[in-house]
């Protein structure tokens, strides 16, 4: 075979293994499903392209590449950040409409500036509506965080969706705690979050939140129904405001007598039935027992939690930078 033959010959089967190659896969980016992307994933305009690149232009295609994307980019910047303290973040609270349900959470992250993002509130009042559905008693119980992570939002976990965030927003995000309640007829469920930060769609989250439950036989009668639910929803700001450790002074003596409560404060400030009230009247139990009367039936309260966040992490020391000059020049 001539020169010339063999060269025409290479040249024709490398056109044809190169097309092969490329066969099913987009050289240049169909203009209408580029916007139509962004519409639908507001990425940046080359990860949208090199989406649709990878996928013959096709949408369906394309979205579900970049959420797999944004996973692995989640990943690998929550293995970058994983030591990183997340001392600041947000408190999110759900109460269902019936006020019979409620959840609580703590997501931690890094500064306050992501903490006031509306993707990070978004998230947290995600997880807290998702929290609810581990309610399974009749008082305050905490839920673990490792089923909790588990649970889908949308389309995928909560664990993922965390880790997705952490690749958007750049910062260690740490699911920290929750609790959650189901109560029956007879109790009502109110809660309050403090500095709360709109997101979007009605999400909010906050500095500090509290959840109180109360239990009344009054709340069979809807002419009541409503004062027991403002009397629910204001003692869950006083439990923000005034952050109690006990509920009767009962508990917090049985806490002195086994040890447990060491500190010196009396009951008029860790008890929140002996509390002043917040919102005038007397202290807390004899506020609960004037609208006992009004109602006509006894009012207590079964239960309560507060969530204040970056309770317990310990904070870094901030760097002496003066000190770390004169050691630089030593």
């Amino acid at each position: 075979m001539s020169a010339a033959k063999l060269f025409v010959s290479n040249s024709i089967l490398r056109s044809s293994i190169l097309g092969g190659f490329l066969r099913g896969y987009a050289t240049k980016v169909d203009i209408k499903a580029l916007k139509r992307l962004r519409e639908l994933n507001p990425v940046s305009m080359t990860k949208a392209k090199e989406a649709l690149l990878s996928t013959d232009n096709n949408i369906d295609q394309a979205l579900q590449w970049l959420e797999d994307d944004a996973i692995k980019s989640g990943a690998k910047k929550a293995e970058k950040v994983k030591d990183r303290a997340a001392t600041e973040g947000a408190i999110a609270i759900h109460v269902n409409d019936a006020l019979t349900a409620a959840s609580i959470i703590e997501l931690g992250c890094e500064t306050d500036f992501v903490a006031r993002n509306s993707t990070f509130v978004d998230l947290a009042s995600a997880i807290a509506q998702s929290g609810v559905d581990f309610a399974n008693s009749a008082v305050l119980a905490n839920v673990e965080i490792s089923e909790l992570g588990k649970k889908m939002l949308a389309d995928r976990t909560v664990a993922d969706t965390v880790t997705e965030t952490i690749g958007q927003l750049g910062e260690n995000i740490v699911l920290r705690r929750a609790a959650a309640i189901e109560s029956e007829d007879s109790v009502i469920v109110s809660g309050y979050v403090h500095s709360a930060v709109a997101g979007t769609n009605g999400a909010s989250a906050g500095k500090i939140g509290g959840i109180v439950v109360i239990k009344s036989d009054g709340l069979s009668k809807d002419n009541h129904r409503a004062t027991l639910s403002q009397l629910a929803r204001r003692l869950a700001q006083q439990v923000v405001g005034y952050a109690p450790r006990y509920r009767t002074v009962a508990e917090w003596e049985s806490a002195k007598a086994v040890g447990t409560e060491n500190s010196e404060d009396l009951p008029e400030v860790s008890v929140l039935e002996a509390q002043q009230f917040l919102f005038g009247g007397g202290t807390v139990s004899e506020v609960l027992e004037k609208v006992s009367k009004g109602v006509g039936s006894p009012v207590e309260i079964t239960s309560f939690v507060r969530f204040e966040r970056g309770e317990g992490v310990e904070k870094a020391a901030k760097p002496d930078f003066a000190e770390e000059v004169r050691q630089q020049l030593a």
